[in-house]
């Protein structure tokens, strides 16, 4: 049966066509890993099998990170294949469907406060340093759309950018505000490269920096100033979210600025109110 689970797993990453790699990726490797820890078919999987392995899944799962959350992810991966496999007719029901997800802890979104933005611009030591953070904090762009643009994507007059969202893989625009354009000219007026790429290497060949660099640079530019929190580019977009959220904007408007396909993606991070929204409330409502 071990060809047999082959062969489904690799006819589902043949037929689904219009799904990301990444996405179809999390799905072949959760389907692997239930056919292995169950040593079973996988058109024999039945619901028993399914709360076993979530059960097992969760225990497993580490102390890093929500185990729930953890196991809830993978049972979406896998109510996603076999999905799949029922419309193929390779099973006649999803095993998947009836069982309950495990309730999860929503911790607090981690974004950057204003005294930590400062310690992060404290901590650039050159005029990249500081366009890379002030284009990360003006866009709120996913890494894997900032690392592909290129200097003429730019519309200097609006500060606007048309990218291909990472995600929904749609176009959208996204904002550089006045501070971060006149840092990131700044810096591109330092360049003596012909190298098309928005941020490249210091050194020479002067390549383009991959997404992998432009994480180095902004954690290299934390540990620089010995900050406490965490820093990570993603806590950049969240960042921008929090703050479109506590100055009072509506869910709609976050979910086109984040580019998030679809309204319930964005109420689930920011649709609660936080301490800072809750105590404006308060002081705007003081008598």
């Amino acid at each position: 049966y071990e060809g047999q689970n082959r062969y489904y797993i690799g006819l589902m990453m043949i037929k689904k066509k219009n799904l990301r790699q990444v996405t179809k990726n999390q799905y072949r490797d959760a389907a692997t890993r239930l056919a292995t820890a169950l040593n079973k078919p996988l058109n024999k999987i039945d619901e028993i099998d399914i709360d076993y392995y979530l059960h097992w899944y969760s225990e497993r799962s580490g102390k890093k990170g929500n185990k729930n959350t953890a196991a809830n992810n993978e049972r979406r991966y896998l109510s996603a294949f076999f999905t799949w496999m029922r419309k193929e007719h390779f099973i006649t029901f999803n095993p998947v469907e009836n069982t309950e997800a495990l309730k999860e802890v929503r911790k607090p979104i981690d974004y950057f406060r204003p005294a930590e933005m400062e310690e992060l611009r404290e901590g650039c030591e050159s005029k990249r340093d500081r366009a890379i953070i002030e284009v990360f904090r003006s866009t709120g762009a996913r890494i894997g759309e900032i690392a592909p643009l290129n200097r003429e994507d730019i519309d200097w007059s609006t500060g606007d950018i048309m990218i291909l969202s990472e995600k929904s893989e749609r176009y959208r625009v996204i904002y550089l505000d006045e501070v971060a354009r006149f840092h990131l000219k700044r810096y591109l007026d330092t360049r003596t490269d012909d190298n098309p790429a928005l941020f490249v290497a210091q050194r020479k060949p002067f390549a383009r920096l991959s997404v992998n660099g432009l994480r180095d640079v902004i954690k290299r530019i934390g540990k620089r100033e010995g900050m406490s929190c965490r820093v990570y580019p993603h806590k950049m977009r969240k960042t921008l979210g929090m703050n479109l959220k506590n100055r009072g904007a509506d869910i709609g408007i976050i979910q086109e600025i984040m580019g998030h396909a679809s309204p319930e993606v964005t109420a689930r991070y920011y649709a609660e109110s936080t301490p800072e929204t809750l105590r404006s409330v308060r002081i705007r409502t003081s008598a």
